[in-house]
């Protein structure tokens, strides 16, 4: 017989709603919140003196007082002591897998995602999916864990997860309660929900109104209906639609008002909304007095307090108030930062990623204030910037690095089934299965490798030594410099308006740069303007850089000339502006964003020549925190050189390709078959020969052939404080299998074309292995700097993962790569640093300038395709 314990659904978190349980109505609340809790405790002290002990009564009864707290957005620890004695008493009294158990699991939920404990909430929101699924599918319950996933994957920024899971929700609330319960009124707010984030607010409008309509017809006093009108108000805001908006944000703050008094947590939060009305409407006295009220909450988790910060610094721009806004901004911006780092210490990495688009960008609004008002300061506006960059890949990197070190026999078991899970995922991903099978072998293999990946981090946590995050300081910055350089930012962020009303909250993409020097204080902010023609001048270069790459030699003025007009506009806008500023440096440490991630800047066109040749040496870094020495790691010794793999661990017939070919749609790499790669075999061996010349205290090994595989590699990479390999690289469509980009990219060893997953080495992979000590990894393959772009990521492909496992420096390729001139890059590069002994910098920059200079001396095409192909990144000594 079920127990009271799992029939309380009536649950609210911020503004999605939990379905009421079957058969139960919705009762208004007492005259205030607080009276309801306080007779709820009250007969909770009965229910203790009657039925003393863990008994289905007191069950009842807490139940009662935490439904209450969670409706009235006051739920603190002390609920979730509650809730984790009424998951004790469903576990001893109905099993594990009843729905008493699974139904406290859902409270526990949406407790521990109002304490700010996302991560760990998701893990109860799955038990609880599972235990349904396994046990009572077709029932209300497993629709209400559905739900339950659903919110926490909302609330993650996972939104496959979330639409699989509340689509299941609604369709399973529509077939068990019908068409005219509260149960399908909840479900449907929290899909209208979902989809105004993910930008469907048509299909959102949709799905609030029957929501809204059907809470209506069963009780027009349910508390809940306030929220869903509240929702509804929000996403007319977002079209638009003025009126309507004021409509039913008004009948929202009405119904709250009514029902819990004019102080109440839900006002507040509706608040946010009516404040976004006022400004969008140029009604700035009352929406600043909104927001004031919004900010109020203390129970408001701090994501979404950090959304309020953010929409009530573009208020404050819009109005005028320049200063108030800049600060509220970086108020925004700082609860983002400190609250992504705590929940990202236990998430999966596609994970983290995943809840790090979802912040909100309160630093866009105050560098647009800063650069429409030069006299204030950008200080701590630079700062900020230099704290928030790749959150994710330092999150991983400190975590790797922490799972590298523990020599605790269950972790190495864990990491023995994370590496096993992720050849499983890879092994799915190029199944031959059809679609629909195939996209469920993904899903399951997802599922298992996250499951691993999150008990591995939990321990990393657990382990850490370190702060969470090492808080470095403009200063650090500044100090760390080398004489006579400069540090260059860039910033792709969204403009926001300033000083001038804008009804449709328009946000333009756009680019900035903060140029800093190491004997000054001085931090100069430039406006690039919008992203737009940034974005396609780097396109036309990088497409008449692929057309030299596949012309066969034939019209190279052509592509060159159409090179430089596309890299000559690019230049204008990216680097004239700040020339000036860079004085007479040697050295210029660039930190890209967005698509200028994807361009050499060596290749910018100077006179008739290109800056390679004319300006300072330019090293690219993937963020600030680069210059600021870290701890003293391991010293290593020695090279690791792969080459020439036997992909076919036999000869492979017919003509090699000279090219190290890559990008390539999901279905055909499925198929795809690997060419022989001769010319890597006489280039490491070049480099050996180098290596033993300049350097032959330090030992070194080279794979080759059939000796070329990814398990010799893994094996000796750790080994080795120079890793060198030259091989195929690949990057994958985006859209490939559950659309994890790092599975989109990888380098291929020998016998992938015989045995596939065992020969393929994914960027995944990569950042698990241990290279802390190694010095260069020398990527000489095609597209190895290419992958996915993420905000304030960079690019998340192969550069990143070797970084991520602890390389100080990696050499890496931006488009595809021709076997002899890479030979002869290669061969200059080694010489320049082991003969030479210069920097990371200095190597690359002189052996690209070599390669241009005696093209041209011979007569040679100097398309940048030849020779500005190679960049570093990272480490600049």
């Amino acid at each position: 017989m079920r127990t009271a314990i799992g029939e309380i659904r009536c649950l609210l978190v911020a503004l999605l709603l939990c379905a009421p349980c079957a058969g139960q109505q919705t009762a208004a609340p007492a005259s205030s919140p607080a009276d309801g809790i306080a007779k709820a405790r009250e007969a909770l002290k009965a229910a203790e003196a009657a039925h003393p002990g863990d008994t289905p009564e007191v069950a009842a009864a807490m139940n009662g007082l935490v439904s209450l707290q969670i409706d009235a957005g006051v739920a603190d620890r002390d609920t979730l002591s509650l809730v984790d004695r009424m998951v004790e008493i469903a576990k001893a009294t109905e099993g594990t897998r009843s729905k008493a158990y699974e139904g406290t699991l859902v409270i526990r939920m949406d407790v521990l995602t109002g304490l700010n404990r996302a991560p760990e909430a998701r893990v109860v929101a799955e038990e609880a999916f599972e235990i349904a699924q396994e046990n009572f599918p077709d029932s209300s319950e497993a629709g209400a864990a559905a739900g339950a996933l659903g919110r926490i994957c909302y609330k993650l920024g996972d939104y496959p997860c979330a639409i699989h899971a509340q689509e299941f929700a609604v369709a399973q609330e529509r077939k068990i309660a019908g068409a005219n319960s509260a149960e399908l009124s909840a479900s449907l707010n929290n899909l209208g929900a979902l989809k105004s984030r993910m930008g469907d607010v048509n299909g959102a409008i949709k799905a609030l109104e029957e929501a809204v309509a059907i809470a209506y017809r069963i009780d027009p006093n349910d508390n809940h209906i306030g929220v869903i009108e509240n929702n509804l108000g929000s996403n007319y805001l977002k079209v638009q639609d003025f009126p309507k908006a004021a409509e039913h944000l008004n009948r929202a703050i009405d119904m709250l008002t009514k029902l819990y008094g004019a102080d109440n947590v839900r006002l507040m939060q509706v608040n946010r909304n009516l404040g976004a009305l006022y400004t969008r409407t140029g009604q700035f006295p009352l929406a600043w007095k909104a927001y004031e009220f919004a900010l109020q909450n203390k129970y408001e988790q701090m994501d979404n307090n950090a959304t309020n910060h953010a929409q009530f610094a573009q208020s404050l721009a819009q109005g005028g108030n320049a200063r108030r806004a800049v600060e509220e901004g970086l108020t925004s911006a700082r609860i983002s930062r400190e609250i992504f780092v705590l929940q990202a210490r236990t998430l999966p990495e596609r994970q983290a990623l995943a809840y790090d688009a979802t912040r909100p960008r309160g630093l866009d609004t105050s560098i647009s204030v800063v650069l429409k008002h030069a006299e204030l300061s950008n200080a701590e506006i630079y700062q900020e910037l230099i704290r928030s960059r790749a959150l994710v890949a330092d999150e991983m990197a400190r975590r790797q690095k922490n799972l590298n070190a523990n020599n605790d026999p269950e972790t190495a078991r864990l990491l023995g089934e994370l590496n096993q899970a992720r050849s499983d995922l890879l092994a799915a991903e190029n199944s031959t299965s059809d679609k629909s099978a195939r996209a469920d072998k993904v899903s399951a293999a997802t599922g298992r490798m996250e499951k691993i990946e999150r008990e591995l981090a939990e321990r990393s946590a657990a382990a850490r030594n370190d702060e969470r995050i090492y808080l470095v300081t403009t200063d650090d910055v500044r100090h760390s410099l080398p004489a006579h350089s400069v540090l260059i930012s860039y910033v792709e962020y969204r403009r926001r308006a300033v000083d001038t009303v804008d009804p449709a909250a328009a946000e333009a993409p756009s680019y900035m740069a903060f140029v800093l020097h190491p004997d000054s204080g001085r931090i100069v902010a430039f406006d690039l303007g919008e992203s737009k023609s940034i974005a396609d001048s780097v396109a036309k270069a990088r497409s008449a850089a692929d057309a030299e790459a596949h012309g066969g030699g034939l019209g190279s003025t052509r592509n060159e000339r159409a090179y430089r007009e596309a890299a000559l506009a690019l230049r204008k806008r990216i680097w004239d502006p700040l020339q000036a500023e860079l004085g007479d440096a040697k050295l210029a440490l660039v930190v890209p964003d967005g698509v200028l991630n994807l361009i050499p800047f060596s290749a910018l066109p100077s006179g008739n020549g290109y800056l390679v040749e004319n300006g300072p040496v330019i090293h690219v870094l993937t963020s600030e925190r680069d210059l600021v020495p870290g701890e003293g790691g391991v010293k290593k010794t020695g090279l690791l050189a792969v080459g020439s793999p036997q992909f076919e661990m036999a000869a492979v017939a017919g003509d090699a390709s000279r090219l190290r070919d890559a990008s390539v749609p999901c279905e055909d790499f499925r198929s795809l078959q690997f060419h022989s790669l001769p010319g890597t075999g006489v280039e490491v061996a070049d480099i050996a020969k180098s290596w033993r010349r300049w350097n032959g205290a330090e030992p070194s090994a080279l794979l080759t052939g059939a000796d070329a595989t990814r398990n010799r590699f893994i094996e000796q990479a750790s080994q080795n404080r120079v890793l060198h390999v030259a091989t195929h690289a690949f990057v994958l469509d985006r859209g490939c299998g559950d659309g994890n980009p790092l599975l989109h990219s990888g380098l291929v060893f020998a016998g992938a074309n015989a045995t596939r997953d065992a020969a393929i080495l994914t960027a995944q992979q990569i950042a698990s292995l241990d290279l802390s000590g190694v010095e260069w990894a020398v990527l000489s393959a095609c597209n190895t700097g290419n992958g996915e772009l993420h905000d304030g990521e960079g690019v998340l492909g192969l550069q990143r993962a070797f970084r991520v496992a602890g390389a100080h420096s990696v050499i890496m390729t931006l488009w595809p790569v021709d076997d002899d001139v890479t030979r002869q890059f290669m061969h200059e590069l080694y010489a320049q640093r082991l003969g030479r002994h210069t920097t990371t910098a200095d190597a690359v920059w002189n052996s690209s300038r070599k390669l241009l200079v005696e093209r041209r001396a011979a007569g040679k095409s100097t398309h940048p395709w030849y020779w500005a192909g190679f960049i570093g990144s990272g480490g600049w000594e």
